[in-house]
């Protein structure tokens, strides 16, 4: 991911008595100073053991890094439970990402829909679908379709893939790709999914452009391919931008929404105080972090 995004991607570790922490880091420069953000398809900080010492260690990393600043984003689902209110710098983004409880039947998430109509549209839709689960044959179309896809839509470039990290994705441990075909045999849209302890992961989605009516359909696979893998819950993510029609769409589909909380450091605060003068903008804003990047 970090390819596709032109980033320098590491990975932190910190590590105890029979306890560690690992979280997905990325850098950036500006004006000479260095900041840390979470990169993107990576959601913050996950561990096993005793964290407490993990807000003073992960501390002493960033400034030894020397970096002035820290942005990361935590995923609500897999955050250790010792974490909770581990840092008084930890507060809601401001986004939403949407949760399917997969621990119940389907019929019961079939009633948790928006709507009695709409859960019958999927009904019918699942009957009539020719469902494909060859994985080499998903794989295949998958790396096909997605590149057309993402032109349509006119993405921006961190979502357009090359062919070797279309390949490398679709080679992933520890996912399912799941699919419909047309009438004719062809395959016509895929959706990968990510399995996890903690919960299952919508990942990517790949269609012909005659496929639009599948979304719903498409998605609800994932998630019985997901329950069938014994994931207690799916991350739907979230919108592009908070409440646009994707975030309606996850609603719509039976996702209930919980906030996905962040954390904003600042590391070296009198380099920050003055990156945001010259830079213009006042230090204590926090909608936008860090704030001189506004």
């Amino acid at each position: 991911m970090g390819r596709a995004a032109g980033t320098r991607t590491k990975l932190f570790v910190a590590e105890g008595d029979g306890c560690k922490a690992v979280c997905p880091i990325a850098e950036r420069s500006y004006r000479g100073a260095t900041d840390v953000f979470t990169p993107y398809g990576f959601s913050g900080f996950a561990g096993t053991g005793d964290l407490s010492q993990l807000p003073d260690a992960w501390r002493a990393f960033a400034q030894g890094q020397g970096y002035v600043a820290g942005y990361i984003m935590q995923h609500p689902l897999a955050m250790p439970g010792r974490l909770a209110g581990a840092w008084p710098e930890m507060s809601d983004a401001g986004r939403t990402l949407y949760r399917v409880d997969l621990t119940v039947g389907e019929e019961e998430r079939l009633r948790a829909l928006s709507s009695k109509k709409r859960a019958q549209r999927l009904r019918k839709w699942l009957e009539a679908a020719s469902i494909e689960t060859d994985q080499a044959r998903l794989a295949e179309a998958f790396m096909r379709l997605y590149p057309d896809l993402m032109s349509r839509r006119g993405a921006a470039s961190v979502y357009r893939f090359s062919d070797d990290i279309l390949r490398d994705l679709v080679r992933l441990p520890d996912t399912v790709l799941v699919g419909v075909c047309d009438a004719a045999g062809e395959v016509t849209s895929v959706a990968q999914m990510g399995i996890a302890p903690a919960c299952g992961e919508y990942l990517f989605v790949a269609a012909r452009e005659t496929s639009s009516g599948d979304g719903d359909g498409l998605l609800w696979l994932g998630l019985r391919a997901l329950a069938d893998r014994g994931a207690p819950a799916c991350n739907l993510g979230g919108g592009i931008t908070e409440g646009d029609g994707l975030s309606d769409f996850k609603r719509r589909l039976g996702g209930e929404p919980v906030p996905i909380p962040v954390l904003r450091q600042i590391f070296d605060a009198p380099r920050y105080q003055a990156l945001c003068q010259s830079a213009g903008c006042d230090p204590d804003k926090t909608d936008f972090f860090p704030a001189y990047y506004r």
